[in-house]
Order: structure tokens, then sequence, then C-alpha cells
């Protein structure tokens, strides 16, 4: 693949972060902001004026440990879209599935959360690893998990298992969405198509994540899909050899 193809790719990459940024950044400092506001708001008006100084204590004590966690929750956030964002190197190493999704879904987590998509991870106990980029796999997972949300739209469930077969590591994601129309499935990991309303989804998340598998020595395909139930992407990596 071209130097040019890449960059493209990176492009399509900044965009989707820019979107999670949204929910993931501004979420947490806003509700930040809420707490801190009101009480100011609430202070002038009187509203505590009755309130002993130990009970105006703890009220702050409460308001500052909502505070905290929200920052807290931000600047973890922070630091993953930092490493997400930063330029593949193209070196490949051994890295853990379980570890990289839990990575991934600290970013996405609280979108999926607002659109109140339940998620559930299932690992296989011993499960090898994998020998790819970090940064891309990351980027993989990204992409399929938050197309699977924009397929489900509110109040689903979207899965991901992982088990070994043979000499291979099989990762499935899975959601109950609307499923795939039969004669859209050869359009499928084509750019800019996707079945979704407007405004939902640019048609890229499956044709990244395919460029992106596949430059890691994977393959990536539709395992399962009925129409109203939701479906399934499989992807395929050789199972990292360890000494």
């Amino acid at each position: 693949m071209d130097n040019r193809k890449k960059h493209d790719d990176s492009e399509l990459m900044d965009g989707a972060l820019l979107s999670v940024i949204n929910h993931e950044i501004c979420n947490p400092l806003s509700i930040a902001r809420g707490q801190c506001e009101a009480f100011l708001l609430n202070m002038q008006d009187g509203f505590y004026k009755d309130k002993s100084p130990e009970e105006l204590i703890n009220k702050v004590k409460d308001i500052m440990m909502k505070v905290i966690r929200e920052t807290d929750r931000a600047a973890a956030i922070t630091r993953n879209l930092s490493d997400l964002a930063k330029p593949a190197k193209g070196e490949a190493e051994i890295i853990d599935i379980s570890d990289e999704v839990d990575r991934v879904m600290e970013l996405i987590g609280y979108e999926l959360k607002l659109e109140k998509i339940e998620f559930e991870k299932n690992i296989e106990t011993g499960l090898p690893a994998i020998f790819v980029d970090r940064k891309q796999f990351q980027e993989i997972l990204f992409n399929l998990i938050r197309n699977a949300g924009q397929a489900i739209g509110e109040k689903g469930r979207i899965a991901i298992s992982a088990k070994r077969a043979g000499g291979k590591v099989l990762i499935d994601i899975s959601d109950n969405g609307s499923g795939i129309p039969e004669d859209k499935l050869k359009e499928l990991f084509n750019p800019f198509f996707t079945t979704k309303g407007p405004g939902k989804g640019t048609g890229l998340g499956l044709f990244i994540a395919r460029q992106i598998v596949e430059r890691n020595g994977g393959q990536i395909y539709l395992k399962e899909t009925r129409m109203g139930a939701g479906s399934t992407f499989r992807l395929e990596f050789n199972a990292a050899v360890t000494r």
C-alpha cells in the first residue's frame, strides 16, 4: 500500500477520533463544571442558608469527589487518545487481545453507555497473544465496535469474544442491530457504503478495518447476519509463537 493510501486512512481515523473526543472528553468536563456551577448558584440564591458549616463542608467534599472522578476520567481518556492518534510505526509486537480491548473500551465505552448499549467481553482463558502493530490493532477494534454501535442505535448489545483454533486466534465482534440486507453484502467493505440512516456513519469503518487487518497479515469477514437480529464480524490472526 502506498504512502498516499496510508495518509488517507490516517485522515479518516482522525475524523472518527474527533467525534469520540466530543463524547469522551467534553462530557466529563461538562459534568465537573456543572457540579461547581450548580453549587455556586445555589449559594448565591441562598439555598444553603440554613445549612450548618459541617453540612456545607460535606456538600463541598461530595462535589469535589465528583469533579475529581470526572477529571480523572477525562485525563485517562486523553492519554489513550494520544496513544491512538500517534502515527503507527508499522512495527509488529506481541500483544494481549484482552488488554487491547480494555484500552479501546476506555475510549468508546462512555459513548456506548450514553446510547444505552451494553458491552460484553468473553476472552478464552489462556488465549495466545498475536503479533501485530499495537496501534493499528486498536484502530481495528475501534472501528468495528463503533460501527456496531451505529448499527444498533440505542438499547442494544455488543459482544467481543476470542478463542484459539489451531494456530489461529479468532475474534468475533457481534451486535444485535438491524443486520445487513442480502443484496448489500457484496458492497460491505467498499468505501462510503453504509446501511445506516442519514448522519449515522460515513461508510468507512469496515473499509478502514479491512485495510489495516490485511496490512497486519490477518483476515476479516462477515461471519453471519440476520435482518433485525444483528451481525457478527470475524477477525483471524496467526497466534504468536512465544518461547
